[in-house]
Order: structure tokens, then sequence, then C-alpha cells
């Protein structure tokens, strides 16, 4: 049986929370970011993400070129959120914890990352 668990992002100072998620004590944003660090290309872009964020925890109004609301069904209650860079893109859901962030990805692959993404949150929501 797959375990859930999330960390609050201890750098990001906001009003809400913002959590890592971990599956089986792997968190696939971390698995992420290293590989975005470890290519050396898009270091920049982690590190507006993160900015993003917070202003997000602050409750800060974010155009859709940066926080987008990419919810399909407008009265779930779990609404998904994309965090959104040149490159690179980070999902998320909104929880009564907090935003937990569930999975990082590329512009090029958003079709298929965002069908990961929704996946992930099914079953993290199933197990819950």
């Amino acid at each position: 049986m797959v375990k859930y668990s999330f960390n609050e992002i201890t750098g990001i100072n906001g009003l809400q929370s913002i959590f890592k998620l971990k599956i089986d004590k792997r968190c696939q944003f971390d698995e992420f970011e290293n590989e975005v660090i470890a290519q050396g290309q898009y270091i920049d872009e982690i590190s507006s993400i993160y900015a993003l964020m917070e202003d997000v925890a602050n409750n800060k109004l974010l155009p859709k070129t940066k926080f987008r609301d990419i919810t399909i069904n407008k009265k779930d209650k779990n609404k998904e959120y994309e965090f959104k860079t040149k490159h690179l893109r980070v999902y998320a859901i909104k929880t009564s914890a907090g935003k937990i962030i569930m999975l990082g990805g590329y512009k090029n692959t958003q079709k298929k990352d965002i069908a990961r993404f929704r996946n992930i949150k099914k079953t993290f929501l199933q197990n819950q």
C-alpha cells in the first residue's frame, strides 16, 4: 500500500502553509528540483517558483501567466493549481491544511504532467 505524507516548506514565510507531498518517502517535487539543478539550465526559474509560492502564501494576486487555477470541475473542493515560469510548471492542490505541491514538470511535457498530477491527486485524496 502506498503511504502519503507531506512536510511544510520551511523556506516560505506566509499566511498560508505550503507543503510538499511525499509518496512512500519520496518527494516528486524534490526529485524534479534536483534534476533541474543537476542540468543547470533553469536554476533561476526554480528560485522564481519559490518566490511565486511565497506570494501565493501571502495571498497576493498573481497574473494567470504565473499562477492559475486548472481545476476541471469548478465544484471540486480540492482546487488544482499551476505555478508557471517560462520553462517550468509546478502543480499543487488546495486542502484544508494549505496548498500541497505534488509535482514539477516542464512546459514541453505539460499535458503529460497534468495527467500524472491528476492521477496523484486522485489516489492521494482516496487514501486520506
